[in-house]
């Protein structure tokens, strides 16, 4: 009876020591990603074509997002998030260099997000203008229209978007989603992050989130944050004032915009 008991024991011990080691060796891959600047692909295949989004950055970058084998430094999965140091994708200030280099994860960091773009149902294309409200317009409740601009309730929680199309100074299709500041909870975060999708070389959705200063700075502020777009669609709220009297802050999130999707052309390209 002992020598089965000791039996057990040892295969036990030896399980344990196993799953510990296991444990051990992710953790050091873990680590070893987190600072692998070597680069690689990730391809995303889109939904309507053949064609195929191809993102080369430092490994680094895709943080523990690539679940895929990576073969001769390429990788193709259906979506990718990107990620960044917090404040190099809200456009307010920001250390340049950051989002050249590798994250620290033990700061705050962000995520930069792809996917294909999927077509209405009922449509035999991918339609743009608008691309959400065309394929989802059943989720969106008009709240407002003026300037020549409309403003959305989504679903029923109170948040609202707000749509841009491609022009002169817009690269793409534009989605603002935010929630409103509210004077009786005031320590509500989800105002201080505002949700920005955009149509990414025709076929493809790019999607981040801009945080305002209160993320980035914590409570003490510093003075230019006055001009900062993402606080200032705050305090239009508090003023009980509309975002389509205010085209100055929209304009901000397309600069920020134009300026992450130069980013982004800069480190990919579209495979046929």
């Amino acid at each position: 009876m002992k020598y089965w008991f000791y039996v057990l024991l040892l295969c036990l011990t030896s399980c344990f020591n196993s799953s510990s080691e296991r444990d051990k060796n992710k953790e050091l891959q873990d680590k070893l990603i987190m600072i692998d600047t070597s680069e690689i692909s990730v391809r995303i295949p889109s939904n309507v074509s053949g064609k195929r989004l191809e993102i080369t950055l430092p490994r680094c970058m895709f943080g523990f997002s690539i679940k895929n084998e990576i073969i001769d430094g390429i990788v193709e999965q259906k979506a990718a998030a990107v990620i960044f140091a917090l404040p190099t994708l809200s456009g307010f200030p920001n250390d340049e260099e950051a989002i050249h280099r590798c994250p620290d994860f033990s700061k705050p960091v962000v995520g930069l997000s792809f996917a294909p773009l999927y077509r209405n149902i009922k449509a035999e294309k991918l339609e743009y203008g608008n691309h959400w409200f065309k394929r989802e317009n059943y989720r969106f409740r008009l709240k407002e229209k003026k300037n020549n601009q409309e403003l959305y309730y989504i679903g029923i929680s109170g948040k609202q978007t707000m749509f841009v199309n491609k022009s002169e100074t817009n690269q793409q299709d534009l989605r603002i989603d935010f929630w409103p500041f509210d004077v009786k909870d005031e320590y509500d975060a989800f105002p201080h992050q505002i949700d920005i999708y955009s149509v990414l070389d025709e076929e493809f959705s790019v999607a981040y989130t801009v945080y305002s200063s209160r993320f980035l700075h914590g409570k003490h502020k510093p003075s230019v944050s006055q001009n900062y777009f993402a606080d200032r669609l705050i305090q239009i709220y508090k003023h009980n004032e509309s975002l389509l009297d205010h085209p100055e802050i929209v304009q901000g999130f397309v600069n920020n915009n134009n300026n992450i999707l130069d980013y982004i052309h800069q480190h990919s390209k579209v495979i046929d």
